[in-house]
């Protein structure tokens, strides 16, 4: 097996030599999508004015392809994506692409790059597909670009979050999005703003940053590129509300495995980061890239709150059970897994 496909190497970082990979490319001009076509990995052309340089228009998704272990390339709830691609377009201004174009277009660049797609049973590695929208046109004034550039690049990774898959949060006196902002699009500009915080929070011990809401600063909301869930003590299952939160597609998933799957009670509603450190039994980290990870503990207001009483049963529980679907080891009752070969 090559090293680049060996999952004990593999972390969440860019293949060194994508230049041996395929990326798929698109242009928008004169108000019509061009025709796409699957080329060779290589760097963008772009005006010192692009809009993306200067204005920040654009967008982004995450996904993933699997060796399933009926032998199959597969790939989990991809029309997900492309409709949140399509919505997140349409906050920023920018021209949608038909959701059949976005899959079609997933696809082609997923087969091109097979040979990078690493095999693992547990579903720790897999190849990253990272379809991105920018707006390309040089200007000065405010206004949305009017040429775009769509392109998808892959790359084999392992697990987000190194080590045991296990991560200490910290709430940090900063905010990721507001009400009718733009938290609810997956935009390139929203991540930016967790950089610093993140970089704090690591010095102090911790993983990642617990951010709350913008308007009361007291409830929780979403880690830097995932979403959050409490298991409280009374057997209920609680995520923050959508709205200015990133919709995700395996926080989706997750509420629909616990109510139906498992029989627990799921509430989406507003969570104190007060209530979660009082009567949280076990918290968890859900996302593409995070997949499951589960939470040990909080930092917030200058002291540590163990979350983890439970001794992340339900975390791995329904890891095994998502995993499980995705890597077709048991039946998927949903249709959530699309065979791409």
């Amino acid at each position: 097996m090559p090293d680049y496909l060996d999952c004990k190497q593999l972390s969440f970082t860019l293949y060194p030599e994508p230049e041996k990979m395929f990326m798929y490319e698109q242009k928008y001009q004169e108000g019509k999508w061009q025709a796409g076509q699957v080329v060779r990995f290589h760097h963008l052309e772009l005006s010192p004015a692009a809009n993306i340089l200067n204005y920040g228009q654009g967008i982004f998704e995450g996904m993933k392809a699997y060796r399933s272990v009926k032998g199959h390339i597969v790939m989990f709830r991809p029309d997900r994506n492309a409709a949140r691609f399509v919505r997140s377009a349409q906050k920023l201004a920018m021209p949608p692409l038909e959701e059949s174009h976005f899959l079609n277009a997933v696809k082609e660049t997923v087969l091109a790059n097979e040979a990078f797609i690493p095999e693992d049973p547990e579903g720790r590695c897999s190849l990253y597909i990272r379809p991105v929208m920018i707006g390309t046109e040089p200007l000065l004034g405010v206004r949305p670009s009017r040429e775009y550039l769509f392109y998808i690049f892959t790359s084999p990774v392992g697990p987000y979050f190194p080590g045991m898959g296990i991560v200490r949060l910290v709430v940090l006196d900063v905010h990721r999005a507001a009400p009718h902002g733009t938290g609810d699009a997956k935009a390139a500009a929203n991540y930016p703003g967790t950089m610093r915080p993140k970089e704090e929070a690591k010095k102090m011990g911790f993983d990642d940053v617990l951010y709350l809401d913008a308007v009361h600063n007291l409830y929780v909301e979403e880690a830097g590129a995932a979403n959050f869930f409490a298991y409280l003590k009374d057997g209920t299952l609680v995520t923050p509300q959508l709205g200015s939160i990133l919709p995700g597609v395996t926080r989706e998933s997750i509420i629909q495995l616990a109510k139906e799957q498992l029989k627990i009670p799921v509430e989406e509603r507003p969570i104190s980061v007060k209530e979660v450190v009082e009567n949280a039994q076990e918290c968890f980290l859900c996302g593409t890239g995070a997949t499951i990870t589960a939470v040990s503990e909080i930092g917030w207001k200058d002291k540590i709150f163990p979350v983890n009483s439970n001794r992340y049963r339900l975390a791995h529980q329904l890891f095994h059970l998502l995993s499980g679907i995705q890597l077709q080891k048991i039946e998927d009752p949903y249709g959530w897994v699309h065979i791409i070969k």
